[in-house]
C-alpha cells in the first residue's frame, strides 16, 4: 500500500493551475488512517465538500475528526464561556446538525455518508465558537499507517467550483513531515493548534462536544444495511454520479406532483398571459388557496425557458415575509427542479455560498440561480450588495403577500428586476385597518409603483366554483358585549373619534399619535378577548364528537384580555386552550415562539390525528398551508377584510377526503344602539356578508341575521 510519502505532493497548491480535489485531497485520503479537518463556516455544504474521498480512508478502517465553526456576537461568547447559555448553545447547534443530516429537505447526497459515518463511530464533529465572529482557520491533517503526516492550510474550503480560475483564487501550503526542517518550523504549529482546539484549551475560542444523544439520533436515523462496508468505494463513486445529476439539473415543469399529474388550472394560464402582456409586471390577485405559488414558479420556469434559447441567464429572487414561508417555497420549487438559496437564519449558515453562486452566475458559469429570502434579510446591506449587482435584464422577483413590500423600507429595498410578479389575494391594505395602522398612508402607491396593476384576479368565488377550493357552511355565533365591555367600547371609541376630528382639522402631534394607535389596540383587544365568547366556545366544544374534533382551527386573540392587570400573565389564547382541555381536546398552541421543528412536528401531528386541533393567533394568516384544516373557530377577526379573506382561504384548502369545510365566526355584538355600536354592527354585518355569499347555507344565515338586528343586503 502506498504511503502519502510515496504521492510527490506538491508544496502549494493553486486554483486554476491545480486540481485540488483529485490532485490533493483524493491522493492523500486513498493512503491515510486518520484525516483531522477544521473548517470555517456550518453548512450543508461545507460538511459535504469536507467529505470528498473520505471513503477511501474508511476502507483502512480510518478516523475522521471535524471542527467546524458558528457565530458568536461578543455578548454571546461571553454567556457561553462563562456556561450560562452553554446548554442553549449546544441544544441549538445539535437541532442543526440534526436538520442538515436527517431532513429530506436540505439533503445532499453526501451527507448520506456522513450521517453512516457517524453511525459507524468512524467520525467526531465538535464545534468551534469565536468571539466577535466565527471559527474561519482552515486547518488539515493526514496521518498513514507508516506514521508520516502531512499538513495543510490555507483558504481553499473546498467550494463545488473551485478549480474555476475566472472566479476568486484558493491555494492551500503542504507540509510534509518527512521534510524535518520546514515541518517542525510550519506544520507542527498546525497540529499543535488543532490539538488545543480540539481540547478547548484555544484562547478566545470554546470548543463544544457535539452531545451523545445528538449522535444517537442520527445513528437511529440511519439506515446502515443500506451500505456494503466492504463495498463503500461503489458508494462514492454512486454518490458523485448522482451530484453531477444534481449540479446539471435545470428548472422544469413537472409531470406529477406527488402522485397527481400536474397541469396548470386555466385560471392560472390567463394569470400568467396578462402578465406577459403588461411587459412582465404586475400583481396577481389570487384567493388564498388557489395556486398563486405554483402559477408565479411556472411562469418562472417559462421565462428561464425562453432565456435560455438566446442564451441567456436569469436569476430569480423570492422575497417572502417570514421564515416559515419561505421554507414552504423551497419545497415547492424543488417541485419544479430549482434548489434555491435559504437566505434566512443566521447569516454564517448561508452567506459564503450564496456570495459563491453570484459570482459564478456573473462569470458566465451558470445560466440560472434562485434564492428564497425573508424580507428583513432583503433590506440588509449585504444582501442588497450582492443582488445590486447583478444586471437587471437577467433579475426576476416574485414577491409573496406583496402587500408587505408597501412599506417604505422593504419597498425601497426591491431589486430593478425586469421581471416583477407580486402576490396577494389582499394587495392593499384596508382604510379602516385599525390594527396594522390607524393613519392614511400610501403603501398602495408604491406597491403600484413597483409591482404595475392588478393584471389578474380570481376570487373565492370563482375558486369555488371551478373546485379549486373546497365549498363551505358557516355558521354565526352571536356574542354580545358585557355591560363593562360595552361601557369600555363606548369610551374607548369616543377618545378615537375626538382624536380623528382633530386629525381632520389642526392636525396631530405625536402625542395624538400615540394615543390614537394605544386606543386603537385597546378596542381591538377588548373585541377579541369579549368574556362571553368563551362560554359559547365551552358551550359548543363540548357538544362535539371526537370524529368531528379532527383537523380544526381555532383562531384566539392576540395578547392578554382587555381589563387584565400587568401582573396576571394569562393571555388571550390561554384562555381559549383551557376551555378546550377542559373539554377533552388534545390542542397544541402554534404560534410565533415555537421552534422550526416543532411546528413541523406539529403539523404531522395534526394531519395525522394525533392531537385534535391547532390553536394560533396570526402566525397562520399568511401562506402556511393547512390543507388538512375541515373545520375553523375564529374568536377574533380585525375588520381589515385581508385577515378573513386570508383566514377563509386557508380553511378551504383542497385535500384527500375533504369535501366540505366548516366555519364557526363568533360575532361580537354591542347592547345599545349608540353611534358607535351602530358603526360596530355594521362592520360585523360586512364580515358576515362577505362569508355568507358563499355558503351552502346562506339562507339559514340570513334568517339568524334578521334575528340579531344585522339586516344587510344579501342580494
Amino acid at each position: 500500500m502506498e504511503s502519502l510519502k510515496d504521492l510527490n505532493l506538491k508544496p502549494v497548491y493553486r486554483t486554476g493551475k491545480d486540481d485540488l480535489y483529485n490532485h490533493f485531497y483524493k491522493k492523500s485520503l486513498s493512503v491515510s488512517t486518520s484525516y483531522d479537518r477544521a473548517v470555517g463556516y456550518f453548512s450543508s455544504q461545507i460538511l459535504a465538500m469536507s467529505l470528498k474521498g473520505l471513503s477511501k480512508l474508511i476502507l483502512s478502517h480510518g478516523v475522521m475528526r471535524l471542527i467546524i465553526g458558528h457565530p458568536l456576537s461578543n455578548e454571546e461568547f461571553e454567556a457561553v464561556k462563562h456556561g450560562f447559555t452553554l446548554k442553549e448553545v449546544i441544544s441549538n447547534l445539535s437541532e442543526k446538525l440534526q436538520k442538515i443530516l436527517l431532513s429530506d429537505e436540505n439533503s445532499h447526497p453526501r451527507l448520506e455518508l456522513l450521517s453512516w459515518l457517524i453511525a459507524n463511530g468512524n467520525i467526531e464533529i465538535k464545534f468551534a465558537l469565536r468571539r466577535a465572529g466565527m471559527y474561519h482557520e482552515k486547518i488539515g491533517i493526514f496521518r498513514d499507517s507508516e506514521g508520516n503526516t502531512v499538513v495543510f492550510q490555507g483558504s481553499a474550503n473546498e467550494t463545488p467550483h473551485g478549480m474555476i480560475a475566472s472566479l476568486n483564487a484558493e491555494s492551500i501550503s503542504v507540509y510534509k513531515s518527512w521534510e524535518t526542517e520546514i515541518f517542525k518550523a510550519y506544520g507542527q504549529e498546525f497540529i499543535d493548534g488543532f490539538e488545543k482546539l480540539w481540547s478547548n484549551e484555544e484562547d478566545e475560542v470554546v470548543t463544544l462536544d457535539v452531545p451523545s444523544g445528538t449522535y444517537e439520533k442520527i445513528t437511529e436515523s440511519t439506515r446502515v444495511s443500506n451500505i456494503d462496508y466492504n463495498n463503500i468505494i461503489n458508494f462514492e463513486d454512486e454518490i458523485q454520479s448522482r451530484e453531477r445529476s444534481l449540479n446539471t439539473q435545470l428548472p422544469f415543469i413537472p409531470n406529477k406532483i406527488g402522485s397527481n399529474e400536474f397541469s396548470i388550472y386555466q385560471h392560472q394560464r390567463d394569470a400568467l398571459a396578462s402578465w406577459k402582456s403588461n411587459n412582465f409586471k404586475g400583481i396577481l390577485k389570487l384567493a388564498t388557496g388557489s395556486g398563486k405559488t405554483i402559477t408565479s414558479i411556472y411562469g418562472a420556469v417559462k421565462i428561464y425557458g425562453a432565456k435560455k434559447e438566446k442564451e441567456q441567464q436569469l436569476f430569480l429572487i423570492v422575497a417572502v415575509p417570514y421564515v416559515e414561508l419561505a421554507i414552504q417555497w423551497i419545497e415547492n420549487l424543488r417541485l419544479f427542479g430549482i434548489n434555491a438559496h435559504e437566505c434566512f437564519d443566521s447569516k454564517g449558515s448561508w452567506a459564503e455560498s450564496f456570495q459563491n453562486q453570484v459570482n459564478y452566475f456573473k462569470a458566465g458559469v451558470s445560466d440560472f440561480c434562485s434564492a428564497v429570502v425573508v424580507n428583513r434579510t432583503l433590506t440588509s446591506p449585504f444582501f442588497q450588495s450582492l443582488i445590486n449587482s447583478i444586471d437587471s435584464s437577467s433579475l426576476m422577483i416574485i414577491g409573496d403577500e406583496c402587500h408587505n413590500h408597501g412599506s417604505k423600507n422593504v419597498n425601497s429595498a426591491l431589486p430593478d428586476a425586469y421581471y416583477r410578479i407580486g402576490l396577494s389575494a389582499t394587495p392593499f391594505r384596508s382604510d379602516d385597518d385599525e390594527i396594522e395602522s390607524p393613519f392614511p398612508n400610501d403603501a398602495k402607491e408604491r406597491l403600484l409603483s413597483y409591482y404595475g396593476d392588478i393584471v389578474a384576479t380570481y376570487g373565492l368565488d370563482d375558486a369555488i366554483h371551478d373546485g379549486v377550493l373546497t365549498p363551505y357552511k358557516y355558521h354565526i355565533i352571536p356574542v354580545y358585549l358585557s355591560a363593562e365591555e360595552q361601557e369600555g367600547y363606548e369610551d374607548l371609541s369616543s377618545r378615537i373619534t375626538k382624536i380623528m376630528l382633530k386629525q381632520q382639522g389642526s392636525g396631530l402631534n405625536q402625542q395624538d399619535r400615540e394615543n390614537l394607535t394605544r386606543y386603537c389596540g385597546q378596542r381591538s383587544r377588548l373585541l377579541g378577548s369579549a368574556q362571553n365568547k368563551l362560554e359559547k366556545l365551552a358551550e359548543l366544544t363540548a357538544q362535539t364528537s371526537d370524529e368531528e374534533k379532527s383537523h380544526t382551527l381555532f383562531y384566539a386573540g392576540e395578547g392578554k384580555p382587555y381589563g387584565e392587570t400587568v401582573e396576571e400573565d394569562i393571555k388571550v389564547i390561554d384562555q381559549v386552550s383551557k376551555v378546550l382541555n377542559k373539554n377533552g381536546w388534545k390542542t397544541s398552541q402554534f404560534t410565533g415562539s415555537v421552534s422550526r421543528n416543532e411546528r413541523k412536528l406539529l403539523m404531522s401531528a395534526f394531519k395525522d390525528k394525533t392531537i385534535d386541533a391547532l390553536v394560533a393567533m396570526k402566525v397562520l394568516d399568511e401562506g402556511i398551508d393547512v390543507p388538512a384544516c375541515k373545520t375553523a373557530y375564529i374568536l377574533a377577526s380585525t375588520k381589515n377584510p385581508r385577515q378573513y379573506v386570508q383566514r377563509r382561504g386557508r380553511i378551504l384548502r383542497k385535500s384527500k377526503n375533504k369535501h366540505l369545510s366548516t366555519i364557526f365566526d363568533f360575532v361580537v355584538l354591542p347592547t345599545n344602539e349608540s353611534p358607535a355600536s351602530k358603526k360596530l354592527k355594521l362592520s360585523e354585518a360586512e364580515r358576515i356578508n362577505d362569508f355568507a355569499l358563499l355558503a351552502v347555507n346562506k339562507l339559514e344565515i340570513e334568517k339568524l341575521i334578521e334575528e340579531h338586528g344585522l339586516s344587510y343586503d344579501f342580494t
